[in-house]
């Protein structure tokens, strides 16, 4: 587990995937609390207590006899975050709370300059488990978001290109930044790197989402993909460039839709993206010598059926209309999924049945296109790829000797 791409790898060091263990009271009698999770280091004794799971469907509270997966909405227990000796969660009752802290947790020591009224509303968020999520935009970390921007939008930033560099490293974008307050565009630092290690990845703690997330493209780790944290950020904040796009994708939808385009410039075809089409917006559009227009839609994988159903449907009123659509898929595995479920559901018809999962790219188009060819069955989409096949054809060995200028130039 990485944290940040300025963090090291941490899979092999305590607490990370430390077994979780929980207990009522605390080895410390003079400091009660009604309940606490902790991870055990692997050369020490297994405690009296109950082995605590990180996936929910695991999760029994009334074995357990204390409910940890969500916030208590009657104020009964108030959570903290201890990393004395080892991270430790801990609620208390707002009585054995006042005893140990010596102020009410709904009334806290008020600072100056905040209202009355603003500072019990989050004394009160606080006390039902939820952790302060503000970052504060500083210099560094606003120039490496506004450089995350620029790049995604197809410009050239700090010497690189998101096309052209083939998804370049996101250390040639923090060039001349302090690495250190960077680590908070990721993670919440105020929670402790160890505490994150410890409960991160549990289902039932709320670690607070940073604005910029890894993501796997071209078979390697990139640094600089978005969470919707990071997407209403830069829509709502007039310091920072808007991005090109759909507002709800990733770097790898965005990226191909770029290889999607560069693949119909080389061709000599018209093209675009993002175009409006009615109540739709087409991912990207290429019409080639002939006239006939081709629409590109790119799926990833994810568990919204209904939203791959959807993607379907605007096929089909493609179709109708005389275009050509087009299915890119960020890999093989998503592209046999969702094929199939729309098979199953009756939305198209493929000739031999749902994909298995041995079949090459080269195959499955066979299939698809026989099926797109043939009347006697109810299917759609035309052609389809991968995004690292587009990457293969365009950047591989056997692809066109492209300059750099050819590929900035390009509008996507």
């Amino acid at each position: 587990m990485r944290l940040s791409p300025f963090d090291s790898a941490t899979n092999d060091k305590w607490p990370y995937g430390a077994p979780l263990y929980g207990r009522a009271g605390t080895p410390h009698p003079e400091h009660p609390c009604a309940f606490e999770v902790f991870p055990v280091r692997p050369d020490e004794e297994r405690p009296n207590g109950h082995r605590i799971p990180r996936d929910n469907e695991e999760y029994d509270a009334d074995s357990i006899g204390f409910d940890i997966t969500k916030p208590d909405p009657d104020l009964k227990h108030i959570l903290t975050i201890n990393t004395f000796e080892r991270p430790t969660l801990r609620w208390y009752t707002k009585n054995q709370f006042q005893n140990r802290f010596l102020y009410d947790p709904l009334n806290p020591p008020r600072p100056r300059g905040i209202p009355p009224e603003e500072w019990k509303r989050q004394a009160k968020k606080r006390v039902r488990g939820g952790i302060d999520q503000t970052v504060a935009l500083n210099g560094n970390r606003k120039k490496l978001l506004t450089r995350i921007a620029k790049l995604w939008n197809g410009e050239t930033v700090c010497g690189v290109h998101l096309l052209a560099d083939q998804a370049p490293s996101i250390t040639h974008l923090t060039t001349g930044l302090d690495e250190n307050t960077l680590r908070r565009l990721y993670y919440n630092t105020n929670l402790g790197r160890e505490t994150l290690l410890a409960f991160g990845d549990a289902d039932w703690f709320e670690a607070t989402t940073g604005f910029l997330k890894p993501t796997t493209v071209f078979r390697k780790q990139v640094w600089y993909d978005l969470t919707h944290k990071a997407r209403k950020l830069f829509k709502n904040h007039d310091d920072l460039p808007r991005l090109h796009g759909d507002p709800m994708e990733g770097l790898t939808h965005r990226l191909t839709v770029g290889l999607v385009c560069l693949r119909n410039a080389l061709r000599g075809w018209r093209y675009g993206s993002y175009i409006d089409w009615g109540t739709y917006t087409l991912d990207a559009v290429g019409t080639d010598n002939d006239g006939q227009r081709h629409a590109y839609e790119i799926l990833t994988g994810h568990n919204n059926w209904q939203l791959h159903r959807n993607t379907y449907q605007k096929m089909e009123i493609l179709a109708q209309n005389g275009t050509k659509p087009i299915a890119v898929f960020d890999s093989r595995s998503t592209a046999y999924s969702v094929f199939n479920h729309w098979h199953r559901e009756g939305l198209g018809e493929l000739p031999n049945g749902p994909f298995q999962s041995d079949y090459s790219i080269e195959n499955g188009r066979d299939q698809i296109e026989t099926a797109y060819q043939d009347p006697q069955y109810d299917w759609v989409v035309a052609d389809w790829t991968t995004t690292w096949k587009l990457k293969q054809q365009l950047f591989g060995q056997d692809g066109p000797e492209l300059t750099h200028s050819e590929i900035t130039s390009i509008n996507w």
